[in-house]
């Protein structure tokens, strides 16, 4: 396991977190998959999940790259002909037989890609998400009215929805334009040029229906679309932020956006994680206990929708919120891996020790705060720490981080007053990876 230094968080705390996803391991595989895999936790089972096995693996990749590559080969191998990977292994959701998942998969198994050397792989997990991105393109999702892709209960966050085809979902929608930059990147990897220009497109056409279709102007928010009345919904959810990603925003509505973001009244910006929902919409309420439903995200904290803004944040190089909503939300789930929190107290709630809470901290931790990230499709290793003005003063270190090439990485960081000092080693044969260490926004 990779040793924390970091203040307020004991090495005991950071070490639970991958006790945690350890906890959530099945290895007997089941339900169609062929390889082990973490499921969720507590009382979903030992069942997979298609959300909560593709944010499992944005941890797993930093400690095990021949399980996280096989979890990918375990996700191809449940998919159906038409290309639809399931939510989960039943495959049985009331009303819905030809129900997916909000689809982070594409960026997850991305990532994973992007640590491993074997090209066979490569290849065959491209033939399968360009499948499974197909068919969220296909008439099974595609309004093509508004050229937007419509989604049904777990699709979305919050998974209101019920019906087929009605509702096009901010979140769903922004996943969908990563996924064509997944597809696109891994097709010019592969030499697949007609392929490269075909999901660029793709990707572009739908950053404009978002745009034309879900902002609201006198608000300064996204909203989802109801595509069989032609109307905005007037629910205002966290993934109103959504489109800060990959430059779906245009720069003229960002600020309204960052207003509302760090206005305290709608999604709770001070000494907090951001809510689900906001609170000045009547849909606005805090749950407690297990999970049971819609309510648990209508005003909760999770870490699927902060994790997100982060990187939304990161996006648009708005570095000094995305370090400070970093900080925020790994000190609030912090020993505390559960489901969600109750957003007045930060009491733990739901499963107790949730496998996406506690990979999402990881990730965090590693990824958005001290800036690590590991690419063997340039050869580099990157280290570009963001971090907050609560750590000045204070010195920070992530030791024995494990490389997929086997190799330990050592980041140390200071953060005294006018200076910021980064300092790493690599035990091992470092091969062929430039590394390459600057600060977040330099």
């Amino acid at each position: 396991m990779p040793v924390l230094t970091f203040p307020g968080i004991t090495q005991a705390d950071f070490q639970d977190a991958f006790n945690v996803l350890n906890e959530c391991l099945v290895m007997n595989a089941g339900f169609g998959f062929k390889y082990p895999f973490i499921a969720p936790g507590g009382h979903y089972g030992q069942c997979w999940w298609q959300l909560d096995g593709s944010i499992s693996l944005q941890a797993t990749k930093w400690v095990n790259q021949t399980f996280s590559e096989n979890m990918v080969r375990g996700f191809a191998g449940v998919q159906k002909p038409d290309g639809r990977i399931p939510l989960y292994g039943h495959d049985k959701v009331p009303n819905f037989p030809t129900c997916s998942s909000l689809p982070k998969l594409f960026e997850a198994a991305y990532q994973v890609l992007k640590h491993s050397r074997d090209k066979k792989l490569i290849a065959e997990t491209y033939s399968s998400l360009k499948l499974y991105l197909d068919w969220w393109f296909s008439d099974a999702r595609l309004d093509k009215e508004s050229g937007l892709i419509t989604g049904v209960f777990e699709e979305s966050f919050p998974p209101f929805e019920n019906r087929l085809k009605a509702v096009a979902q901010v979140d769903l929608n922004v996943e969908i334009v990563a996924s064509c930059q997944v597809v696109a990147g891994l097709a010019k990897k592969l030499g697949l040029k007609s392929d490269v220009i075909k999901y660029a497109r793709l990707g572009e056409e739908l950053k404009q229906s978002i745009n034309k279709y879900m902002w609201n102007e006198p608000t300064g928010a996204y909203f989802a679309y109801l595509v069989n009345e032609k109307k905005q919904d007037d629910k205002l959810i966290c993934y109103t932020f959504d489109p800060l990603r990959f430059g779906i925003a245009p720069a003229d509505r960002i600020p309204a956006m960052i207003r509302m973001l760090t206005d305290h009244k709608y999604f709770n910006w001070e000494g907090n994680a951001i809510t689900s929902v906001a609170k000045t919409d009547p849909l606005y309420n805090e749950t407690v206990g297990d999970y049971n439903g819609n309510p648990a995200w209508s005003g909760d904290i999770w870490t699927l929708r902060n994790q997100v803004v982060i990187e939304g944040l990161e996006d648009i190089g708005r570095f000094d919120l995305a370090s400070e909503l970093s900080l925020k939300t790994v000190q609030m789930f912090n020993s505390n891996y559960t489901e969600f929190l109750k957003t007045s107290d930060a009491s733990g709630q739901g499963v107790k020790r949730y496998a996406w809470s506690a990979a999402q901290y990881i990730q965090i931790m590693t990824e958005n705060i001290f800036g690590i990230d590991y690419n063997r499709f340039t050869k580099t290793i990157t280290i570009k720490p963001n971090l907050p003005k609560a750590l000045l003063g204070q010195d920070i270190a992530l030791e024995k981080l494990l490389l997929p090439d086997g190799n330990r990485l050592n980041v140390y960081v200071s953060n005294q007053a006018g200076s910021v000092k980064v300092r790493y080693t690599i035990d091992g044969d470092r091969n062929d990876m430039e590394v390459v260490v600057s600060l977040a926004g330099h």
